[in-house]
């Protein structure tokens, strides 16, 4: 009988463990993180919105001239880049956020011109940016420093 009490103590105590286990996994699992936020609360994409200067390398129509990062509307991994690679003020890529990087994927640009790239934070008012325009069968390779 000693035994028989034992067998059932320790089915009853896998049991409630198994339980356990259940309840502790889906609570992790309901605790996602978001990734588009900070700790403190904001945006991750703000640190990259304002007017950036971009000094440019080779220059493509002239060695300087400024981007302005707005936070996209429609989409919160997104900034609009306006004037990006010196297209005008009414031209403008969108880019993804990640927490030091923003990444243009491949878009036209302007009439049959399309850009992609990669700037990263170096510093809170400083990028380093790699990018590729390519237009009329041409492909031409961009670096630019950004500072705020």
């Amino acid at each position: 009988m000693n035994q028989v009490t034992n067998i059932k103590t320790f089915t009853r105590m896998k049991s409630y463990k198994l339980l356990l286990s259940l309840i502790l996994l889906v609570f992790m699992t309901s605790c996602a993180i978001e990734e588009d936020v900070d700790p403190d609360g904001n945006d991750v994409r703000d640190k990259f919105t304002g007017t950036w200067m971009f000094s440019e390398s080779p220059a493509k129509k002239s060695s300087s001239y400024t981007v302005t990062i707005t936070n996209d509307a429609t989409n919160s991994s997104q900034v609009i880049l306006r004037n990006m690679a010196n297209f005008g003020s009414s031209r403008s890529a969108y880019g993804v956020v990640t927490s030091s990087r923003i990444v243009i994927p491949s878009q036209e640009i302007s009439a049959g011109m399309t850009i992609e790239g990669t700037g990263t934070m170096t510093s809170s008012t400083r990028m380093t940016w790699t990018y590729t325009i390519i237009g009329g069968g041409d492909s031409n390779d961009y670096t630019a420093v950004a500072t705020k």
